[in-house]
């Protein structure tokens, strides 16, 4: 009888080391030539993370959910999304995006001194023509009217469609330029520009 019980309570701890270890989730964030990148910004399922990559460009986390999707954003890199294969250990490599062709209400960083912002929301507060952004950092392009309570712009990030999660950890001096679209200007991007494109790119 003893030596059923210590099976099983063998085995109950053998499960709860193996689940604990399924929680761990180690993250490297890597540029194109293969060097880490710190700094970076993760997120799972666009929810931000708290800490960032280390000097060495990782990142340590006890997964509270499985995640369908993870991101690492750097302001002066750019941002790579990857869907999550269940692993213990990821490695990320991200690139910068191409250039963006400036279209249409564009507003060049030399034209301001963005060092005087605290976020990407005090830059474009009161300073691009055309945007609202509310005291609780709701961002709206003047024009629209919302039909589903919705009025959120798309935002593009270097080329690279993101969430106002990773588009509000954007540094103000790393942009270069902040571009605006509205009405057929944002056909190109189909129902995702319903509500107006906010294009920003970094140096």
């Amino acid at each position: 009888m003893k030596k059923h019980i210590i099976i099983l309570l063998s085995t109950i701890f053998f499960s709860l080391g193996m689940s604990s270890q399924a929680n761990k989730l180690t993250i490297r964030v890597k540029d194109v030539n293969n060097k880490p990148v710190s700094g970076a910004i993760i997120l799972l399922d666009d929810v931000k993370q708290s800490a960032w990559t280390n000097s060495s460009g990782v990142f340590k986390t006890k997964l509270k959910f499985v995640p369908k999707e993870i991101s690492a954003f750097h302001p002066k890199i750019g941002i790579k999304k990857i869907a999550y294969n269940g692993k213990e250990n990821i490695i990320i490599k991200i690139e910068k995006g191409n250039d963006i062709p400036i279209t249409s209400n564009t507003k060049n960083q030399k034209q301001t001194n963005s060092g005087q912002f605290n976020s990407i929301y005090d830059y474009l507060r009161g300073q691009i023509p055309g945007v609202n952004v509310s005291s609780n950092e709701v961002i709206s392009i003047r024009g629209y009217n919302s039909l589903n309570g919705n009025m959120t712009p798309l935002f593009i990030l270097n080329e690279t469609n993101v969430s106002q999660e990773i588009f509000g950890a954007i540094i103000p001096l790393d942009i270069k330029s902040v571009t605006v679209l509205k009405g057929p200007e944002t056909a190109r991007y189909g129902v995702r520009g319903a509500n107006g494109v906010i294009i920003v790119k970094t140096k």
